[in-house]
């Protein structure tokens, strides 16, 4: 354990549950904040305090996150003029962004938080509800290195992989390029699965068979995990997907590249939302094929 030792946590969804349930089981004390207070009271009972407003967290935390699904929810729990952190009027702490937003929009909550004497680390998360619990999450970070190593010792609690990469604005730069490669291969792992099912190979014949193969991809294992293990907990929902893909074509418009298959699966991830609704896992977009 290190020396920061009260950690605060703004957003208890899918993700955020997860990664302050393992901050809990490696020792950390653990103070929580949600906009919908059943999602942040559920985490009492692992032994969580609940506060009332972000403000109160960066009064009392020692090294505050964020864990939102839009940047609209981030305006407004970091710079609400009653209730939001930096009108604790506290500095000198580190604020870790765990959400994923737009490359810009991360620029500009570092150089604002920056003015309030509070150091902002981007630091977008892969690897689901699934890898928090397990401590296995892969991480890219970005901001003042010495901040970065100040709170590594808790980031190393839930994650397995850090990258450091530099300058404001990279980290969410390679979140939204590997959140457009993810939505392309669950697609491309649905339609083999699909055909080799309709085809009359077993499930576990098509896992074994193509896991030696060179086309397997971690999404494949995703999808296959969903497939042979079938579970009610949501993982990453097609809302999440979609807003991904979202942010995927603004980074690809301002830089001026084409990406017909970004476009493809965002038409499909809206196709699987309109059939099976936007808060499912996005494995079922599978559906689509399987009717």
């Amino acid at each position: 354990m290190n020396s920061l030792k009260k950690i605060g946590w703004i957003g208890t969804g899918v993700l955020g549950s997860a990664v302050v349930t393992r901050l809990l089981e490696v020792g950390y004390e653990v103070a929580v904040y949600n906009r919908s207070v059943e999602k942040a009271q559920a985490l009492e009972a692992l032994g969580a305090r609940v506060a009332a407003t972000p403000r109160e967290l960066a009064e009392t935390c020692d090294l505050l996150f964020l864990c939102v699904k839009g940047e609209e929810a981030a305006e407004t729990l970091l710079f609400d003029q009653e209730t939001g952190v930096v009108a604790s009027g506290r500095g000198g702490f580190c604020l870790v962004d765990t959400s994923t937003v737009s490359p810009g929009f991360a620029v500009s909550l570092h150089d604002r938080l920056l003015a309030a004497d509070i150091s902002y680390l981007e630091a977008p998360v892969s690897g689901g509800r699934e890898g928090a619990l397990k401590g296995t999450m892969g991480m890219v970070i970005a901001g003042n290195e010495a901040a970065v190593e100040s709170a590594r010792p808790v980031l190393e609690g839930f994650t397995a992989k850090l990258h450091y990469v530099g300058a404001p604005g990279k980290a969410q730069l390679m979140k939204v390029l590997n959140n457009l490669a993810e939505s392309v291969h669950l697609l491309a792992a649905s339609e083999v699965i699909s055909i080799g099912l309709k085809a009359g190979i077993e499930l576990d014949t098509l896992h074994t068979a193509l896991s030696s193969m060179r086309g397997y991809s971690t999404y494949m294992g995703v999808l296959f995990d969903r497939l042979l293990e079938p579970k009610d907990a949501v993982s990453t929902s097609l809302a999440v997907r979609l807003k991904d893909l979202g942010l995927a074509h603004a980074v690809a418009e301002q830089y001026d590249v084409s990406v017909p298959m970004g476009a493809l699966a965002q038409q499909l991830f809206k196709l699987a939302a309109q059939q099976e609704g936007l808060e499912v896992d996005q494995t079922e977009c599978i559906k689509l094929l399987l009717k």
